[in-house]
């Protein structure tokens, strides 16, 4: 199984590589660790996002929210920059697939879907299961680097828990979203396989590469056994034909939310969000204790 001391404090199995490894030495691996690194590279840059999340946030919670996130994934990209230096690497351009599913989405349930818990879920397989496993020990560059990418996996499961908070809610307050969100899992796992096209004549061979096909169907299982949980994959599988309309009716909500403009709203609700109106108690985050603000440094 997977060495213990690569956990980051999630009771999610990880897939175990088996003790394979890759060669920092040999040119090939290391191409195949630039590209890898070069998607995690391009993830953390659209942190710049968070900006226009910030602006239409919905309520203060999720402005604290984005607030941190903008903070957490400029780090992330210093981090990751950090890791090109340190292999003397320098990165490639990300993969269509990888700027697909990274790109902003101004309509919040899809946003906090497919950004949050599906998306940055897939983000922490890549660093928890594929680099904390297989990059190797024995080399001095190594023990930093995956410290760095202990504290990156330890905030994307912030941000993972986020996502899966608000979907839930959305959910309960919007249930027709279900058929949509249910057809965006099922098109999302169906463009996964396009990342790893580029490596499958040398998976036979290579101690990690050929564990593709099976890390690919343990995202797979995953990303189907959270949506289970967050009620949007049915408990059972529906039929082909339903399975085909969900699809559409997610790639047309899809199409819809590229035209969504994002609306500030926090200037028209500041008031009860902040419970200054009775409506409800203030936030905690606001509450003074012996005159002191919580935010007061």
């Amino acid at each position: 199984m997977a060495d213990e001391a690569d956990k980051t404090g999630s009771d999610e199995e990880l897939y175990d590589f088996g003790g394979a490894q890759w060669d920092l030495n040999s040119e090939t691996d290391r191409e195949i660790l630039r590209f890898i690194l070069s998607q995690a590279l391009y993830g953390e840059a659209t942190g710049v996002y968070c900006g226009k999340s910030l602006y239409s946030a919905g309520s203060l919670e999720a402005a604290r929210f984005y607030l941190r996130q903008a903070k957490q994934e400029l780090a992330h990209l210093s981090l990751f920059a950090d890791i090109f230096r340190q292999l003397d690497m320098k990165p490639l351009p990300a993969h269509w697939v990888i700027r697909l599913l990274s790109s902003h989405n101004n309509y919040y349930p899809l946003k906090v879907l497919m950004e949050h818990a599906i998306g940055e879920g897939m983000v922490l397989d890549i660093f928890k299961d594929l680099l904390l496993q297989t990059l190797p020990d024995s080399d001095p560059r190594v023990p930093l680097i995956k410290k760095k990418l202990r504290v990156v996996c330890r905030e994307e499961e912030e941000h993972v828990a986020w996502g899966e908070k608000e979907t839930r809610r959305l959910l309960a307050e919007q249930p027709w979203l279900r058929t949509p969100y249910y057809g965006l899992v099922e098109l999302q796992m169906a463009v996964l396989p396009f990342m790893v096209r580029a490596f499958e004549k040398q998976a036979g061979t290579h101690p990690v590469l050929k564990h593709l096909p099976g890390f690919l169907e343990h995202v797979r299982s995953r990303v189907y056994r959270q949506s289970k949980e967050l009620g949007i994959v049915p408990q059972r599988a529906p039929s082909t034909p339903k399975r085909a309309l969900a699809m559409g009716y997610g790639l047309a909500l899809f199409v819809r939310s590229q035209f969504a403009r994002s609306k500030s709203t926090l200037e028209k609700t500041y008031i009860s969000e902040l419970g200054l109106d009775g409506s409800r108690p203030p936030p905690v985050d606001d509450v003074h204790t012996n005159g002191v603000s919580a935010h007061a440094e």
